[in-house]
C-alpha cells in the first residue's frame, strides 16, 4: 500500500495523519524499531517515534493552540490526549507549526545523540511540535478524536475544502456541474472493496 498512499499524498489530496499517521507522513523517523520505518512521507520533518515513552507514560496536556482558535473559536487551549506518542524534532521551513509542547531540555537532548554538550542546557526547557501542516498535509502527535472537542475535525475539513477549492480554480477544463450535483454523493478517489 505504501506505493499508493505516496501517490496519494503527491498528488495533493487531503491527508491527516494522527499519531502514527504523523510518523507515516513524516520525511525522516528517528528512534525506529530494529529494522527501520517504512515512510509515506510528504512532510518535511523529522520525528522521533515513542517521544513521550511507552504506553504506561501516556498523558493529557492543555496546549496552546492559537491558530485552531483563530480558524475555528473555541477555548485557547485544546486537551491533547498523547499515548505512546511520537513527537517532531525539527519541521522545515515549509511546515506550519499549530501547537507545541514544553518538555526539559534535558529529555529532547538525551534523544539525539548527536548533540556534543548535553550538560549545559539540561536545566533549561524546550518545547517539541506535536501539530503542524503543510500544504495538504495536518499532522498531530496526539488523539483529537478521543474527546468531545471537533475543532481539529472542523479545521480539517475546511483545508480539505480549500485544497479541492484550488485544485478546481486552477484547473484548465471548466467543471460541468448540474442543478442536482449539490445532492449527489461526492466520487471516492479510493478503492471501495465490496
Amino acid at each position: 500500500m505504501f506505493p499508493a498512499l505516496r501517490e496519494f499524498v503527491q498528488m495533493g489530496k487531503p491527508v491527516w495523519g494522527t499519531c502514527a499517521g504523523l510518523i507515516f507522513l513524516a520525511n525522516k523517523a528517528i528512534g525506529q524499531k530494529t529494522g527501520g520505518q517504512y515512510l509515506v512521507g510528504g512532510l518535511d520533518c523529522t520525528v522521533h517515534r515513542n517521544f513521550f515513552g511507552s504506553q504506561i507514560q501516556s498523558f493529557e496536556a492543555e496546549l496552546s493552540v492559537p491558530e485552531l482558535v483563530s480558524k475555528e473559536g473555541g477555548p485557547e487551549t485544546f486537551c491533547g490526549i498523547f499515548i505512546r506518542a511520537p513527537a517532531i524534532l525539527e519541521a522545515g521551513p515549509e511546515v506550519q507549526v499549530l501547537a507545541d509542547y514544553p518538555v526539559p531540555s534535558s529529555r529532547l537532548l538525551s534523544s539525539d545523540s548527536s548533540i556534543e554538550d548535553q550538560t549545559e542546557n539540561a536545566e533549561k526547557e524546550s518545547k517539541v511540535i506535536v501539530a503542524v501542516r503543510q500544504g495538504n498535509i495536518l499532522a498531530t502527535a496526539f488523539h483529537p478524536e478521543l474527546t468531545a472537542d471537533t475543532r481539529w475535525h472542523s479545521y480539517f475539513v475546511k483545508m480539505s475544502n480549500e485544497i479541492r477549492e484550488e485544485a478546481s480554480s486552477s484547473s484548465l477544463v471548466p467543471a460541468q456541474v448540474s442543478s442536482t450535483s449539490q445532492y449527489q454523493q461526492p466520487r471516492n478517489d479510493l478503492p471501495i472493496y465490496r
